[in-house]
């Protein structure tokens, strides 16, 4: 028996402990430009008011205000938001792609039990043929047999006396 390696599950493994480190300098890029330093400074203090406000949400208070962070910690906390969204994306993204790769396998083997299943129906539907055929020529052969006994007339030959 061969044994078949998993390529294609090792290769999504390897880009996934690939995307870490690449959403490490994703981190590090986004901190050095001012335009993506606005934007991570936005989406940390969204993310700092959406985890604040679901905190106390689950602790039975309701939410009266929320003060921002400052921006240190809303620029730290923006670039861990894009570095986790960067490895959740390749996670999806490699989810997607095995399902998609599993669906086009029961796709063709869905296709090739319909090819199967279409075989046998011809072949079933030639023996049907033939049978039907040989039952005709049956049908033939007995009723020239019928005619053939019935035109047949016993021939009865005199024996010479002499014989007897």
């Amino acid at each position: 028996m061969v044994v078949q390696l998993p390529i294609a599950k090792l290769g999504s493994l390897f880009i996934k402990t690939l995307a870490k480190p690449m959403a490490k300098r994703v981190k590090h890029t986004f901190k050095q430009s001012q335009l993506t330093q606005n934007i991570l400074i936005s989406v940390g203090q969204t993310s700092h008011v959406i985890t604040t406000r679901m905190t106390i949400w689950s602790a039975g208070y309701k939410v009266r205000s929320i003060q921002a962070l400052d921006n240190e910690k809303a620029l730290s906390q923006g670039a861990d938001f894009i570095g986790e969204a960067f490895i959740f994306g390749v996670g999806g993204g490699i989810v997607i792609w095995e399902y998609n790769k599993s669906k086009e396998k029961e796709n063709k083997k869905e296709a090739l039990a319909k090819q199967e299943e279409a075989r046998k129906e011809a072949i079933v539907v030639n023996l049907v043929e033939k049978t039907t055929a040989l039952e005709v020529n049956q049908q033939r052969l007995l009723q020239a047999l019928e005619r053939i006994q019935m035109d047949d007339k016993p021939i009865v030959k005199r024996r010479s006396a002499w014989f007897l």
